[in-house]
């Protein structure tokens, strides 16, 4: 009995040493989720944002040009005006993945609601925005540029997502 009683009192200390232990080890293991975690989570982020300013610069290529006429097409009207807002939906998206990037989330919501609204106004500066027809006609590619709006505009409602969660 006196074995088990020095057996027990050299187990009491290990025990509580194994218990500090384990607590050093969850913490690290949380620190390391959570850095893991956070660095996922920048990591979606940027894609997302790399996702719809590449796709977004498509947007001036497919209406280019596309309306009839000329010996190549002719530009829509308000081409000049649908040039201007991609420009500057590039220029936001852009500023807005390095905000992110950097931690800076506060403004995230509404650079990302501008940005939409900018689209919106893209997408109706072409509707029926080609000669012919009573009101004007669609240029050819017109429903791909809607397409290509709604994705972009998915990436970046997923941004939000991802920064309210």
């Amino acid at each position: 009995m006196v074995s088990f009683c020095a057996r027990s009192k050299r187990l009491v200390p290990r025990s509580l040493q194994s218990r500090i232990a384990s607590i050093f080890c969850g913490l690290l293991f949380f620190t390391l989720t959570a850095s893991a975690t956070f660095a996922d989570t920048n990591s979606a982020l940027d894609k997302l944002m790399s996702d719809a300013i590449s796709q977004s610069q498509t947007m001036v290529s497919l209406m280019t040009n596309n309306c009839p006429g000329g010996s190549g097409g002719q530009n829509p009207q308000n081409y000049t005006e649908f040039v201007n807002n991609s420009n500057q939906v590039g220029q936001k998206l852009g500023d807005l993945r390095l905000a992110l990037a950097k931690g800076q989330t506060s403004n995230a919501g509404p650079e990302i609601d501008l940005v939409v609204g900018m689209l919106e106004r893209m997408v109706s500066l072409m509707n029926l925005n080609c000669p012919g027809g009573p009101g004007g006609r669609h240029p050819l590619n017109y429903g791909a540029l809607v397409d290509i709006k709604n994705r972009v505009t998915g990436k970046l409602e997923a941004v939000k997502v991802i920064l309210a969660g």
